[in-house]
């Protein structure tokens, strides 16, 4: 088995005898393993494995980024060769003051299950098939779709400043979507999960979910377009946090005038409800890792306190150019990472503090609003607007929980979402790399159908 650290190392060395004034290595490898089923039957199932290195060559602030598929040292030769020419050719970029100097590195625990690697693929279809029986457990539940991923890798990591490290990665996830029919109407309710680990309880908890979500959105409503309190659920309010806060405060889109948080550090943004921390350390999180994409230690860091902006999210290079530290949020995207392309600025964990209200008070105290538990679409980063279609949404009348809403969309200012969170959920849960509660607003402009 290939030495992946000496690898990275000897890349970088041979990238520095080129002339350039600065690189990183990533030597990456990776198994994936998943199992999807539509419509009740098994639709596929898939293994694929995944070696490659990437190198970034520097000269006078130009960068040069190149990959391959595979470790062996012709191609990585090859692949630092182009790196180092695409460097030497570009434009001088003074705003590059250079890549991460070594620090001691993070210790974080919950990063790799070795019972996700020992996982085979009939054992991934077997899983995929008991979670849509969990999902189908009801003779009103006409189809299911239920889909099981489990995934490993190593990565190794070496840059020309004196950093190398190395660290593993698991990652075990699921979602299911049950449809419910009854006479002429029909329902579809979600449900997912994402985490570093095997845990066995989600397939009870994401196809059951699923299912009562799809049953009980058979009762359906219109309702009148009004401005009306709006509990969003733990699915919903991480989706969109997880583009409005994580790509909201990305340093380089802040820096280019494309967020609608340009300008705004120091400033309230929200009520004193509202307490978001990016956290790469939390344990099992999909979200964490010991160093970013550039090798810096990974920390925490607060983003929102109080409602007020306490941070962006920087990498080396929008940390130079604003001449402060880098918050270690370089990613190389995705959960188990990917040597195809050039790190970029990402959120790790975003976690939500949590309040004291339950899901249960938070529905008393709302007489007539809306429950939105779902939505897929995404704010609008350089204005601050969202408007989107309620994708699964129930009616809420005189605190209780009511029929579901049909051809309904909210429309609200992010900032305005911010600052109208009156109550905050005592319980969350990790959704789109969002650890949060779910959270109350005092009103939003629901367009009904009716």
């Amino acid at each position: 088995m290939i030495d992946m650290v000496y690898l990275a190392e000897k890349v970088v060395r041979y990238v520095m005898s080129l002339g350039p004034s600065d690189c990183d290595v990533l030597v990456a490898d990776s198994k994936h393993v998943s199992a999807e089923i539509e419509r009740s039957s098994m639709k596929q199932a898939n293994t694929m494995t995944d070696p490659g290195t990437a190198v970034r060559a520097f000269k006078d602030g130009c960068s040069g980024f190149s990959h391959c598929t595979g470790h062996d040292w012709p191609s990585v030769k090859k692949t630092a060769d182009l790196a180092v020419s695409q460097a030497k050719a570009g434009t001088p970029d003074p705003d590059f003051h250079g890549l991460p100097e070594k620090k001691r590195q993070s210790r974080i625990k919950g990063l790799f299950d070795p019972k996700v690697s020992q996982l085979e693929p009939d054992e991934i279809v077997g899983m995929a098939i008991a979670l849509a029986d969990w999902a189908g457990d009801d003779k009103r539940i006409s189809s299911v779709n239920a889909s099981v991923g489990a995934g490993y890798g190593t990565l190794a990591f070496a840059n020309s400043r004196g950093i190398t490290g190395s660290q593993k990665f698991s990652s075990f996830d699921m979602s299911s979507e049950a449809v419910a029919r009854s006479g002429s109407k029909m329902f579809s309710g979600v449900d997912m999960g994402w985490t570093r680990r095997l845990d066995r309880t989600m397939f009870e908890k994401v196809g059951r979910s699923a299912m009562e979500h799809a049953i009980r959105g058979l009762r359906q409503t219109k309702i009148d377009t009004a401005d009306l309190p709006v509990v969003w659920d733990p699915l919903a309010i991480g989706f969109v946090l997880s583009t409005a806060i994580g790509g909201g405060a990305n340093a380089e889109s802040v820096q280019r005038k494309r967020s609608y948080l340009a300008g705004r550090l120091g400033e309230k943004i929200g009520s004193e409800s509202l307490t978001i921390v990016d956290d790469p350390t939390v344990e099992w999180a999909v979200g964490s890792y010991a160093f970013d994409g550039e090798g810096t230690p990974a920390f925490a860091k607060q983003l929102v306190e109080k409602g007020e902006l306490k941070s962006y999210l920087h990498d080396s290079y929008t940390a130079g150019k604003d001449s402060v530290e880098s918050t270690g949020n370089s990613s190389r995207g995705g959960i188990m990472w990917s040597f195809r392309r050039p790190p970029s600025i990402s959120s790790s964990n975003l976690v939500v503090a949590e309040g004291d209200s339950s899901m249960q008070e938070m529905l008393e105290e709302t007489r007539k609003g809306v429950y939105l538990r779902l939505t897929y679409d995404y704010p609008n980063l350089a204005t601050g607007e969202f408007s989107g279609l309620m994708m699964e949404s129930f009616r809420i009348d005189k605190g209780e929980l009511g029929e579901s809403i049909q051809q309904a969309t909210i429309g609200v200012g992010l900032l305005e979402l911010f600052s109208r969170i009156d109550m905050v959920g005592d319980e969350s849960r990790d959704v789109f790399g969002v650890k949060t509660p779910a959270i109350r607003i005092s009103k939003a402009k629901v367009a009904g159908s009716r």
